[in-house]
């Protein structure tokens, strides 16, 4: 398969998969929406892995999907199309954290509930929760489907806390946009624009949150 072998020079082969039980894996999220059967799925480990796939896809007109935790129940992670999934799970780490800023960076494959509990010791939290799937739900995927729950209520939804991202395009260029900075006013918000996308824009890999203090208590 030119795809599979292609995908090996560019990437590790153990983050490439055409096994029928990961293609199934990737083929459904927790919606009732039919499923479909990609070609492969890839796991990247960083941004240039991203850039690396979608550049490739680009150039040779393979679809592409990606997909974090699948808990969405709208569709979009499925790969209506075929072509390659790029599951971001395996991004998981915590970048930076700007105790004192009330910020955090973030990969975008890192879980909800994982992030916060990484958060405590400073006594800080990611506040819009997604509800029933914040044990699988991860921030990349929070960030596609503007993600809310009862918290949002008080401390608004992902919209409100991402401050900037860096994002691959449909081409597999890296743009970088927002910033750390809590007040900017000068070009397009394009930034607001990627947040609830689905995906369809492009493909946030790091991300930067803005965080509240644990509350002293809660019911």
């Amino acid at each position: 398969m030119a795809l599979e072998s292609d995908l090996k020079l560019l990437l590790n082969p153990q983050q490439i998969s055409n096994r029928p039980a990961d293609l199934e894996i990737v083929s459904h999220d927790e919606s009732s929406c039919s499923p479909f059967v990609p070609d492969l799925v890839v796991w990247p480990l960083s941004t240039e892995d991203v850039c690396k796939v979608v550049s490739y896809a680009c150039d040779h007109g393979v679809p592409v999907t990606p997909r974090g935790a699948g808990s969405s129940l709208e569709g979009n992670s499925i790969p209506v199309r075929g072509g390659i999934v790029i599951d971001l799970s395996r991004m998981d780490r915590v970048l930076e954290t700007h105790v004192a800023d009330l910020q955090v960076t973030v990969q975008a494959g890192i879980v909800y509930r994982d992030l916060n509990e990484r958060l405590r010791p400073h006594g800080l939290f990611f506040p819009p929760s997604p509800g029933g799937s914040s044990d699988v739900a991860t921030i990349g995927g929070m960030v596609g489907n503007n993600a809310s729950g009862i918290y949002s209520v008080k401390y608004g939804g992902t919209r409100q806390h991402v401050q900037a991202a860096s994002v691959v395009t449909g081409t597999g260029k890296l743009i970088r946009v927002g910033t750390r900075s809590r007040k900017t006013s000068s070009g397009y918000h394009l930034l607001g624009l990627l947040i609830g996308s689905e995906g369809t824009l492009g493909i946030a890999t790091e991300i930067t949150l803005s965080l509240s203090g644990l509350p002293q208590a809660s019911e």
